[in-house]
């Protein structure tokens, strides 16, 4: 495993206490994301979704995740 792929799935791991932590009763299993293209990937979580530049799949999970709770309002991610 190269150095980035390390570094966005630790990455990922923070972004996933916060999204226990906000939102205690989710499936992490109902989002998933999708390359489309080179770097350009998509996040879908339920009816929300997020497309933009991402480096893998754990890059673009964090990403995603990271837009979604800015977008319900968590202070942290303003």
């Amino acid at each position: 495993m190269d150095i980035n792929t390390s570094f966005t799935r630790s990455e990922l791991a923070v972004v996933i206490a916060d999204v226990r932590k906000y939102l205690p009763n989710v499936r992490l299993r109902e989002a998933w994301v999708y390359k489309v293209g080179k770097d350009h990937w998509e996040f879908h979580f339920a009816d929300y979704y997020w497309h933009g530049s991402a480096d893998n799949a754990y890059d673009a999970r964090t990403r995603g995740w990271t837009a979604y709770l800015r977008k319900i309002g968590v202070a942290d991610y303003q």
